[in-house]
């Protein structure tokens, strides 16, 4: 059962990884497109704007990374693994 249950965390928490990049890029060209419509500089801004979604997408990716890491240090102290 905890292989179960471990492995619907993993699927969980590759399904948030995958929407928070999505959401991410989304969120900033659709600020940026706003933009270009209050300011009328279409397409300068959403283009600025989806650059910095995705450089937030990334920075979403880095720390779940590093909390893996952290995690899989925290499992295995000596760095070697269960299976040979």
């Amino acid at each position: 059962m905890r292989i179960i249950s471990e492995t619907g965390k993993l699927v969980g928490d590759g399904l948030q990884l995958g929407a928070s990049i999505v959401f991410a890029i989304f969120i900033g060209a659709g600020i940026g497109y706003w933009l270009d419509g209050k300011l009328n500089t279409f397409p300068y801004l959403s283009i600025i704007f989806f650059f910095f979604g995705v450089a937030a997408a990334g920075r979403n990716v880095m720390i779940e990374v590093r909390k893996q890491l952290r995690k899989d240090q925290v499992k295995k102290p000596d760095g070697f693994s269960e299976n040979p």
